[in-house]
C-alpha cells in the first residue's frame, strides 16, 4: 500500500506557508526534504527535493545559517532539519506582528488624513483594498493598471525593484507617448544591470528619476491619483519570482497623500534637493 508523505516538496500549502516567512523556492523544497529524509546528505537533499545541483548547496548553506538545517553530530556530512517549532514557529508570530503593526501604522495615517481636514468632498469615496501574492501576482496586476494609466505614475522603490520596472519599461513608453508622466523613486546599485535598467527607464517621454542613497524594502506605487499599490519585496531581488505582497487601495484621497509623501521624503533622505535624471 502506498504512504501518502506528508512532507511532500511538491505541497502547495508547505510551500507557500515557508515562502511567507522568507525561504526562496529552493531553500523551502531542501528544508521540506530534510524533514521527509532525516540525516541526509547535500546530494540524497537536492535529489529528493528535486533541486539543481548547482543550486541545492547555496539553498542548503542558507537555511543552516537561517539555523533551520544542521550538520548531524555524528556525520559531518549529513544535515537534519531542526524542529519547526523551535525556529519556524517564532518566525511566523515576529512575522504576524510585524503585520499588525503595520496595519495600526496605516491607520494613523487615516486617523491623522482626518484631523488635518485633508478632505475634498462632502462625501468621502469608498475605498478598495485587495491584496495579491506572490510576485508573480503583483506584477500582473501593475501592468494591467499602467496599460490603463492615462495622467500620471509614482514610484518609490529599491534598486532592484527598479530593475524589475524597467521590464515594464516598454508598457510605460507607449502610455507616455499618450501623455503618461513618470516619477521613480529608487535606490541605487553600483552595478551594471542597474545602469542599464536606468538607461531603459529614462528613454520614457516625460520621466523623471531621482536616486536616493537608500530605501526599505517596501515599494510604493501610485497611478493616476486612484490607486495605491503597496507592496513588501519578499526577497529583494531581481527575479520574476518571490513572496512579495501588496495591498492595493483605490482611493483618491489616500493616494494623493502618498504621493505627496513619496516627494518629500526623496530630498529629506539626501538632506538636499534629490538628483534628477531628465529624459
Amino acid at each position: 500500500m502506498q504512504t501518502t508523505n506528508r512532507f511532500s516538496t511538491t505541497n502547495e500549502a508547505h510551500l507557500s506557508a515557508l515562502g511567507s516567512i522568507g525561504l526562496s523556492q529552493y531553500e523551502s523544497k531542501c528544508f521540506l526534504a530534510s524533514l521527509e529524509l532525516g540525516p541526509s546528505t547535500i546530494n540524497q537533499i537536492g535529489i529528493t527535493a528535486g533541486v539543481p545541483r548547482t543550486k541545492v548547496y547555496g539553498a542548503v548553506k542558507k537555511l543552516v545559517e537561517r539555523g533551520l538545517i544542521e550538520q548531524s553530530e555524528e556525520d559531518s556530512k549529513k544535515f537534519i532539519a531542526r524542529s519547526p517549532r523551535d525556529k519556524l514557529i517564532p518566525l511566523v508570530e515576529k512575522e504576524s506582528q510585524r503585520i499588525k503593526e503595520s496595519l495600526e501604522a496605516l491607520t494613523e495615517l487615516e486617523i491623522i488624513h482626518e484631523s488635518m481636514g485633508y478632505v475634498k468632498k462632502a462625501e468621502a469615496l469608498r475605498s478598495k483594498v485587495l491584496r495579491y501574492s506572490p510576485r508573480s501576482a503583483v506584477t500582473r496586476k501593475l501592468r494591467e493598471l499602467f496599460a490603463l494609466s492615462k495622467y500620471k505614475v509614482v514610484v518609490l522603490t529599491t534598486a532592484n525593484g527598479v530593475i524589475r520596472l524597467s521590464r515594464m519599461a516598454d508598457l510605460l513608453f507607449e502610455r507616455s507617448r499618450q501623455g503618461l508622466e513618470v516619477e521613480i523613486f529608487t535606490g541605487t546599485k553600483d552595478e551594471p544591470i542597474f545602469s542599464t535598467a536606468i538607461q531603459s527607464l529614462n528613454e520614457i517621454e516625460n520621466c523623471n528619476i531621482s536616486l536616493l542613497p537608500a530605501t526599505t524594502s517596501i515599494q510604493m506605487i501610485t497611478i493616476d491619483s486612484q490607486y495605491l499599490l503597496i507592496s513588501e519585496l519578499k526577497p529583494d531581488d531581481i527575479k520574476e519570482e518571490g513572496m512579495d505582497v501588496a495591498f492595493l487601495i483605490q482611493n483618491q484621497e489616500l493616494t494623493e497623500m502618498m504621493e505627496s509623501f513619496v516627494r518629500i521624503i526623496g530630498p529629506q533622505m539626501r538632506g538636499e534637493s534629490p538628483k534628477k535624471i531628465f529624459n
